[in-house]
């Protein structure tokens, strides 16, 4: 009883995280997104309290909480001067267990307070926006668990924020459409980063390595038709986009350090169909119809199509597959085969490249694959200048 008492208690939570999630990934302003983490942060951490901190200029602002009494909704501090402030100079997780024996405290700001431990995490780690912290009033060591789901909180609005960021500029740019497509890759690619930590700086990677495949094959008869230097341009700027459909799917699969089942790949899998949709959507709101959109939505809903008819979404075959799904593929397996993951190692340089040239005919283009053989040193190259930084230890080390 006890057993399957736990497993509903972690089933509601589970539950109440992926309802958080959803109401912030849906909110249009950051009043609504704060107001989504201050009606279900506290319950899912365990606080007495939870603070929302926002980044202005050289200030920390407590623009919202949600505590038993009052902190600090409404002021702003120096950002040198308060906890929230060092997280996100240092891009790092602060876990206290006990306020006045840690000297990055302003003590008297916490004297008229209840707070005697607390947890501080920044918005967007790697560029921090802001700060949610979680306050308890008596003094003990917040568990893993807290840490993490705060964790997964300040993830979920820092791509709430982005989210709304993006709505704004696009609102503001409607007039200029070479600025809004500019606002769109920026913020919806960005989306997509934020979620997985595993991607590091694969979409920068991956875009740099579309336009050069698609300049070699410009000089191939059978390509040259399609790839004119406006559309190898188009190209670049597209492929970001390839995976913003992983923004739909669940943390405990996007982020599962190991093989995906069979459920958990099939679900997986309509990443494709979620980015193919989430640009349609961009592209409604903003009543426009133009090459852009179309051809991000080719390349988010095919760059997993196989040759050989045994890929996915729609298992299409040879040419049927668009010219552009077809790049992204060599693309996105060239990045994936070389690059480190929590789940594999990387592979050398030569080995990927003999992998995917066994691949001709079945998973890649014949006469695209003979091209990428040709200019494999450019991929790695490109590889070499946007490697992955081995990730932090900050949130280990607070």
């Amino acid at each position: 009883m006890a057993a399957m008492s736990n497993r509903q208690v972690q089933a509601t939570s589970t539950a109440e995280m992926e309802d958080l999630i959803l109401n912030i990934s849906m909110a249009r302003g950051m009043d609504e997104i704060m107001a989504v983490v201050r009606h279900a942060a506290r319950r899912l951490v365990g606080a007495d309290g939870i603070t929302f901190v926002l980044r202005e200029d050289g200030l920390c602002h407590y623009a919202d909480e949600d505590a038993i009494s009052p902190l600090w909704k409404g002021q702003r501090f120096p950002i040198e001067s308060c906890i929230s402030g060092w997280a996100m100079l240092n891009r790092e997780i602060a876990v206290i267990e006990d306020i006045y024996a840690d000297s990055r405290i302003p003590h008297s700001a916490y004297r008229p307070t209840f707070v005697r431990s607390l947890v501080m995490v920044p918005v967007r780690e790697d560029d921090p926006i802001g700060a949610i912290g979680a306050y308890w009033a008596t003094q003990h060591a917040p568990s893993p668990e807290s840490v993490d789901i705060l964790r997964r909180i300040a993830n979920s609005a820092a791509v709430g924020m982005t989210n709304v960021a993006l709505i704004n500029s696009l609102a503001a740019a409607q007039e200029e459409a070479v600025r809004a497509k500019e606002a769109i890759i920026l913020a919806m690619a960005s989306l997509a980063e934020t979620r997985d930590n595993e991607t590091g700086n694969h979409i920068r990677r991956t875009q740099h390595y579309m336009r050069a495949l698609a300049e070699a094959a410009r000089g191939h008869q059978a390509f040259e038709p399609e790839l004119s230097e406006s559309m190898v341009d188009l190209l670049y700027k597209c492929a970001p986009l390839h995976d913003i459909g992983k923004v739909g799917i669940p943390d405990n699969i996007l982020l599962k350090p190991g093989k995906l089942d069979p459920d958990e790949f099939a679900i997986m899998k309509t990443h494709s169909e979620l980015g193919m949709m989430a640009i349609a959507n961009a592209q409604r709101h903003l009543g426009v119809s133009n090459c852009f959109f179309s051809l991000a939505q080719e390349i988010a809903h095919t760059h997993h199509e196989r040759w050989d008819g045994s890929g996915y979404p729609r298992g299409l075959r040879g040419k049927n597959i668009p010219l552009a799904g077809r790049l992204m593929a060599i693309a996105d397996v060239y990045d994936a085969l070389v690059s480190e993951r929590v789940y594999k190692s990387a592979l050398p340089h030569d080995q990927a490249v003999s992998i995917m040239v066994a691949d001709r005919g079945k998973h890649f283009d014949p006469e695209l694959i003979d091209i990428f053989e040709t200019i494999a040193t450019v991929f790695q190259d490109i590889h070499r200048t946007f490697v992955d930084m081995p990730h932090g230890a900050g949130a280990d080390a607070a």
